[in-house]
């Protein structure tokens, strides 16, 4: 694949195959550093160093300051790849370089300010914090403690969540730079170890007005950065785009179960009388099972992408209830691909335990992805439900949508996406 330049329009875009090809490649030397990511609790440097130059940084970066501006779910066929490999490298991928499209829907100026101090850039985002706002003259003072921002080590901004009201639990989304935060070293969990997802901590920060943005404005239909930057990804309603991050980082650790685990279990033979271990009847029935359940994620993580990229281009808004729907689905892959690596690593009896295994490590980072507060069972199923039913839903946006509605809700949730 040929390297874009990193200033500026880019003399050369690759697409989606040629990205797709450079993260296959990628594989092996990604899979050989795995367990020193969950070492390290971060990306190895390498690591981060090599996805740069293969350009995935630069997916959703906006055209005009030397991105690629590709069409939404290329971090999905891209991550995929990488996860086979390791869960933490597609998490980074298909996350925290998608961010990057957060800046573009940034105030012209913010945009401006940014990727003029950084052209190959990674973003981390932190939405899980107490951060306070006070106005003053020309923008903010900022200050409090956020959680979980992935691969904040290597990152050239984050964006975290203010508020400028106590009654609120957030009213602003805002850009801050490394010298305006503190890392705080905290990650050390059971999956995704490698995600480096520490705290940061603001003691008192000035923000000027254009790196602070209104939540409302940020996430909704036609953004302030959409008035520089044309693709659809930067005026549509934030959430479905965003649902879809966690695709990857559970198909692809996947996928790498299955592949493992068929190749490890090839050569393995009973401990009591030698027979294959492939010749069982109930291994072959359960290899078919967690096969059926990753394609059945893949399926819905096929129409979700397919739909957000027609929406986009045909100028659509999203209706409220794809919106809920966009939660379900995405919450129903999580528990396809945990059944199917849970499956896969309880198969392979106390060998499989072995810190070494990637099966288990695969799996540790499954499980570690369905934990998202963004994939919670109940939160995600029960609107449906309430929907289904006639019920408020909790979303104003689907209530005052289903308020106007002729039909039942019924009719209207099943016929939806037809």
């Amino acid at each position: 694949m040929r390297r874009a330049m990193t200033t500026g329009t880019q003399s050369y875009i690759p697409n989606k195959t040629e990205l797709v090809e450079a993260a296959r490649a990628l594989v092996p030397v990604i899979r050989e550093r795995a367990e020193k990511a969950e070492s390290l609790r971060r990306m190895p440097d390498d690591t981060i160093a090599e996805l740069k130059a293969a350009g995935f940084n630069k997916m959703y970066m906006p055209k005009r300051f030397g991105g690629f501006e590709l069409d939404w779910g290329v971090h999905y066929d891209v991550a995929r790849e990488l996860g086979r490999a390791c869960g933490s490298t597609a998490w980074t991928v298909s996350l925290v370089f998608s961010h990057i499209f957060w800046v573009g829907r940034f105030y012209p100026e913010a945009q401006e300010e940014f990727f003029a101090r950084q052209s190959d850039p990674i973003v981390a985002t932190g939405a899980a914090g107490n951060g306070v706002l006070k106005e003053v003259d020309g923008g903010y003072r900022l200050s409090g403690r956020w959680k979980f921002l992935s691969c904040v080590d290597h990152a050239d901004c984050a964006i975290v969540t203010g508020r400028d009201d106590p009654e609120k639990t957030f009213s602003h989304f805002v850009m801050v730079y490394p010298e305006d935060y503190k890392i705080i070293d905290t990650w050390d969990t059971e999956g995704l170890r490698g995600t480096g997802s520490n705290d940061v901590e603001i003691g008192d920060c000035f923000v000027p007005w254009y790196r602070a943005l209104r939540r409302e404005d940020f996430l909704g239909y036609v953004t302030p950065g959409s008035k520089i930057n044309d693709h659809y990804m930067y005026r549509m309603r934030a959430a479905p785009l965003q649902r879809s991050w966690f695709a990857a980082p559970l198909v692809g650790p996947a996928r790498g179960a299955l592949e493992e685990y068929c190749n490890i279990t090839k050569s393995r033979t009973g401990q009591m009388f030698g027979e294959r271990i492939i010749d069982q009847v109930p291994v072959q029935v359960r290899v078919a099972e967690s096969l059926a359940e990753i394609e059945t994620a893949e399926l819905i993580i096929d129409k979700n992408l397919h739909f957000i990229h027609e929406s986009g281009l045909k100028g659509d808004d999203f209706e409220g209830i794809e919106v809920l729907k966009a939660r379900r689905d995405m919450t129903y892959v999580a528990r396809l691909c945990v059944s199917a690596t849970t499956r896969l690593a309880e198969m392979m009896g106390a060998s499989g335990q072995q810190r070494g295994n990637p099966v288990q490590r695969l799996m540790r980072d499954c499980r570690a992805v369905a934990t998202h507060i963004e994939l919670q069972w109940d939160h995600a199923m029960a609107p449906i439900g309430r929907y289904l039913f006639d019920l408020p839903t909790g979303d104003p946006v689907v209530d005052s949508q289903k308020a106007n509605m002729s039909g039942g809700s019924v009719g209207s949730l099943i016929g939806a996406r037809s």
